[in-house]
């Protein structure tokens, strides 16, 4: 049991650093002036999820959420109008901590290293709870640049702004991560007693 543990800790950290730079490379690219970025970083927590369970993958998307806010989120809290403690909390929470900590619900699915319907039904959910987190996000702080360009802060954030590089992250971490799965990567080296936790 020991053994199993140290052995998840060390795969989360490994995935966790993995999501990182995947991110950074792709935020080096990012035509998105304010933050998000078309990339296939979700797929690493997703990874940890599928194999080690849903409470494991929130950990992992937790850690990953505070990376994040570590490396490009101070940044971040310049760009906010009028900033209030309550908007610095609203960004922390909404854009780092809670949406990639629910990445990890992609592990609530039943057999999804089996289960080709569960494993796509589990990064429809992160991605999709990932982007309603960003939504509201971008509907609470970030209204004022929806307002200064004369548009609905809802239409801005849920349709213009975060739903282009959602919808594309998702489908590039469905693609690739079909891709692997078609191969048995996902169930390199783990042991059958662990796979639907």
């Amino acid at each position: 049991m020991k053994r199993e543990r140290i052995n998840t800790i060390a795969e989360m950290a490994i995935l966790v650093g993995v999501a990182l730079v995947l991110d950074l490379i792709a935020g080096l690219f990012s035509p998105f002036k304010y933050g998000g970025s078309i990339s296939p970083a979700m797929l690493p927590i997703f990874i940890i999820a599928y194999r080690r369970g849903w409470k494991n993958g929130m950990l992992a998307g937790l850690v990953f959420g505070v990376l994040q806010l570590i490396t490009l989120g101070t940044e971040v809290f310049t760009w906010i109008i009028d900033p209030t403690p309550l908007k610095i909390i609203a960004v922390i929470a909404l854009d780092y901590i809670v949406p990639f900590a629910l990445l990890g619900l992609a592990g609530m699915f039943k057999n999804p290293l089996s289960n080709h319907w569960s494993f796509i039904g589990g990064i429809a959910l992160g991605s999709f709870l990932r982007y309603l987190s960003h939504g509201m996000s971008g509907v609470l702080v970030w209204y004022t640049y929806a307002e200064a360009i004369g548009v609905n802060p809802w239409l801005y954030s849920f349709v213009l702004y975060n739903l282009p590089y959602m919808a594309a992250s998702f489908v590039f971490c469905l693609i690739l991560g079909l891709l692997l799965y078609k191969r048995g990567i996902w169930e390199y080296n783990l042991n059958a007693n662990i796979t639907s936790k």
